[in-house]
């Protein structure tokens, strides 16, 4: 019997040593790296890859992270773990980038390239045919594009901190973002120095951003700028203003059908504005439409305080604000904790977790829940009165609040001036809300502690002089010494052409002086306003750089930009509300 025994375990231990896939905790791998691995797509281009592996002989469940930020910079603290834990792990520069060939075409190149390094992946002797993909921004993006094509050897992902489709990116409620100029040419340098072109490093970009950008934001028409016209990708951007084919691809929501396998959706309160509607909607929609039983109970939620970028354990301070020791996050034990139990089985507690967990700004903890919204969400209408007031309760009668949007001056946000700022923060808010061109709405201090967590929507009835405008908002915290912090990250913008930032209509233009209805995202958040703080919403036209010159025509000049007044229409015929998810406290 001791015999039998025996050789059942050498048996075992053979094919542990075979497939190279450890299971005790204490095993940790040597480390071999292969640079510049070519793996050749399906039109015959060959991309590279850094692909970091135990040196122990064996198969290995693979990691993919793919890259428009160099490989070779990329190998931190998560890479050189996952390998010691018995993971292949590749870093490969996307189409354009770095080491690898071939034309950058943003976004739209990932949607077959990802496919293709998949399956090269997973056929590599090392790799046991399983593979993970993870990433962060366009590392995070492209993990979508490429899982809606269904690939055989995909089995789950960790796409953190990017979008759900496009119309909450690259066009804010069909306002195009124009200082994503910075970041693309950034990635044309390669092509910028194969041509002869100017600015053929990123030093010199980052440069001539900072002497220019003002001067490069406010050309007219935007789609010509010099600087970028040799790039057909800026001119298509513009270009295609409207909701439609063009950006099919990057509609990731219309596509969860499509996609079959899990996902870990991470982001952060203070994260660029595409953040948080993009881990939010794919982790509502994946459970709600996800191509496979696997995918739609697979799906986790997390959302921290962070900025945009990997959090880590020892840094608390987020825009300003310290959220206290429970802000420190191991971001690299949580991506390995979840693709130890979807690629190697490892079930250490992980399902018994809430599929969501998220962090409450003001109370500085952790909260955790099997759904999202939270159940005990109650959707509160906050009423937006005459003489300036903000109530809870219906206003007695109707009202006007009116002001005048001039494109020649438009709204300049605190912090850097040029974008919104993100977050809780110590900007003064007041830079806005003193100017004589928004309309401005006020709460009584509250007489206690209110928790906001979910997404605030504004309903406003707003009639225009003009047959477009663009209509700016936000929603602040006022401290009893007249303080202000921002609380989302949404721009809180809308084209009024569209009608809606939520469920965009086909552009059309404005009657003059007839009020219509204008529903505008004011963002995501999970934050507590203490008890005899007030809330303040502003309500003004363009903002800069995002300009609109009051005309339904393309604007190319200047000279078409005129003056409208805006006027907010208040009362029961009109009632022009924020809805604000509010939270029960404990």
């Amino acid at each position: 019997m001791n015999r039998t025994i025996a050789a059942v375990i050498g048996v075992i231990a053979a094919l542990l040593a075979i497939s190279g896939e450890a299971t005790e905790p204490w095993r940790r791998h040597n480390i071999v790296v292969d640079r510049n691995v070519q793996a050749k797509m399906r039109d015959g281009v060959t991309l590279y890859a850094d692909v970091y592996r135990p040196a122990d002989p064996g198969r290995y469940p693979a990691l993919l992270m793919r890259t428009p930020y160099n490989k070779a910079e990329s190998a931190g603290a998560f890479v050189i773990g996952a390998v010691k834990r018995g993971y292949v792990v590749a870093l490969q520069d996307v189409r354009g980038q770095f080491a690898s060939e071939g034309s950058f075409n943003p976004y739209l190149q990932e949607v077959n390239d990802g496919h293709d390094t998949i399956e090269w992946l997973a056929a590599q002797p090392y790799v046991n045919g399983k593979v993970g993909t993870f990433g962060l921004s366009y590392p995070g993006a492209v993990q979508w594009m490429t899982a809606t094509t269904r690939p055989p050897h995909l089995v789950a992902m960790a796409p953190a901190m990017t979008f759900a489709n496009a119309r909450h990116f690259i066009h804010h409620g069909g306002i195009f973002v124009s200082p994503i100029l910075n970041w693309l040419m950034q990635r044309q340098v390669k092509e910028r120095r194969q041509r002869g072109l100017a600015y053929p490093s990123i030093e010199e970009i980052r440069k001539a951003v900072g002497e220019h950008r003002e001067e490069w934001l406010m050309h007219l028409p935007l789609r010509d700028l010099p600087v970028m016209k040799d790039f057909q990708v800026w001119r298509d951007w513009i270009d295609h203003a409207d909701n439609g084919p063009y950006w099919a691809p990057y509609e990731i929501e219309a596509q969860h059908g499509q996609v079959e396998v899990p996902a870990l959706n991470f982001t952060g309160w203070n994260d660029d504005d595409y953040g948080q509607p993009g881990a939010i909607r794919n982790f509502t929609g994946m459970r709600s439409r996800g191509g496979s039983e696997a995918a739609r109970r697979g799906q986790r939620l997390v959302i921290g305080p962070w900025t945009h970028g990997a959090p880590t354990l020892d840094r608390t301070t987020f825009g300003g604000v310290d959220f206290g020791p429970n802000a420190g996050f191991d971001y690299s034990e949580t991506l390995l904790r979840y693709f130890d139990y979807w690629l190697k089985g490892i079930d250490e507690g992980y399902t018994r977790e809430a599929p969501v967990r998220y962090f409450v700004m003001g109370d500085n903890v952790w909260r955790e829940e099997r759904d999202w919204p939270p159940p005990a969400t109650k959707y509160t209408d906050l009423l937006l009165a005459a003489d300036g007031a903000l109530q809870w309760s219906p206003p007695a009668g109707d009202a006007t609040a009116r002001f005048v949007s001039d494109p020649r001056n438009p709204i300049r946000l605190p912090g850097d001036g040029l974008i919104y700022t993100s977050g809780p923060r110590s900007a003064d808010w007041r830079i806005v809300t003193a100017r004589r061109d928004v309309a401005l709405f006020m709460s009584e201090p509250l007489e206690r502690d209110m928790e906001i967590t979910g997404q605030i929507v504004a309903r406003v009835w707003i009639a225009s002089t003009a047959p477009d405008t663009d209509i700016s908002m936000r929603i602040l915290d006022m401290a009893p010494d007249g303080t202000l912090r921002n609380f989302t990250v949404a721009p809180g913008m809308l084209r009024a052409r569209y009608r809606s930032t939520e469920r965009e209509a086909a552009p059309a233009p404005l009657t003059p002086n007839r009020p219509v209805e204008l529903e505008i995202n004011l963002g995501y958040t999970s934050y507590v306003v203490r008890a005899g703080h007030r809330l303040q919403v502003y309500i003004g036209g363009s903002v800069f750089p995002y300009v609109h010159p009051n005309t339904w025509e393309p604007f190319r000049s200047w000279s078409q930009a005129v003056p409208a007044t805006q006027t907010v229409h208040l009362g029961a015929r009109y009632p022009s509300r924020i809805v604000v998810p509010v939270l029960p406290r404990q």
